[in-house]
């Protein structure tokens, strides 16, 4: 929320795609586990959508909105950390249940976020809109993102969040008409048949 301050939707959202890259290094380095060959490819071909999209957008930009995309990258690094912690955590026995850590988070953020906060000047229909997104945009996303970490691997969850870029990108430019440009379209779809391709032989694996 900060970066999109700074930036456009479609350049925060693109470097959140970082995501799953990072997720999957990490994974890699500190679980030990080998990634399928076209997990690599997956990761590879939806770099270079990221990546072009980035370059593009820095280039027309002028390089103005580069701190906001700077802000927005903290997210995946962060990310990636949760998504490789959540499933080692919830591999053991006696950690089964990471749902409780939603509360947490959330309390810390309350607290941390309460200061700017003041002095409460919000009206009735800010104040419903943000219990709207409270809801359907942090509450349950998170929940089942946790539920799925347990069958999922951490790269596979962060590939999957990269519908978030699609989605985003297509709500902004509907919602807000922020048309995004030709290099974001190209670039989105890259990382769209990327993201695709991989759940499929995955699933292919997992039947198998």
């Amino acid at each position: 929320m900060l970066a999109m301050t700074m930036t456009t939707v479609a350049n925060v959202l693109i470097t959140l795609s970082l995501g799953p890259l990072l997720t999957a290094l990490l994974h890699r380095l500190l679980g030990g586990q080998p990634l399928s060959r076209q997990t690599w490819w997956a990761i590879a071909l939806a770099a270079v959508g990221i990546g072009y999209m980035f370059v593009s957008q820095v280039q027309l930009d002028g390089g103005h909105h580069l701190k906001g995309m700077l802000i927005a990258l903290c997210v995946p690094m962060a990310g990636s950390v949760q998504w490789n912690l959540m499933k080692t955590r919830q591999a053991s026995v006696d950690q089964q249940n990471m749902l409780p850590a939603i509360f947490i988070g959330a309390v810390i953020s309350c607290v941390v976020t309460l200061p700017p906060a003041m002095p409460f000047n919000a009206h009735v229909a800010d104040m419903q809109w943000l219990a709207l997104l409270g809801v359907f945009q942090l509450a349950l996303p998170c929940s089942l993102a946790v539920w799925s970490s347990r069958m999922l691997k951490p790269h596979e969850v962060a590939m999957l969040a990269l519908l978030e870029v699609i989605f985003g990108i297509t709500w902004a430019w509907w919602g807000a008409h922020e048309a995004p440009s030709d290099s974001v379209m190209m670039g989105g779809s890259l990382v769209l048949v990327a993201l695709a391709t991989n759940e499929y032989f995955s699933w292919r694996q997992r039947r198998g």
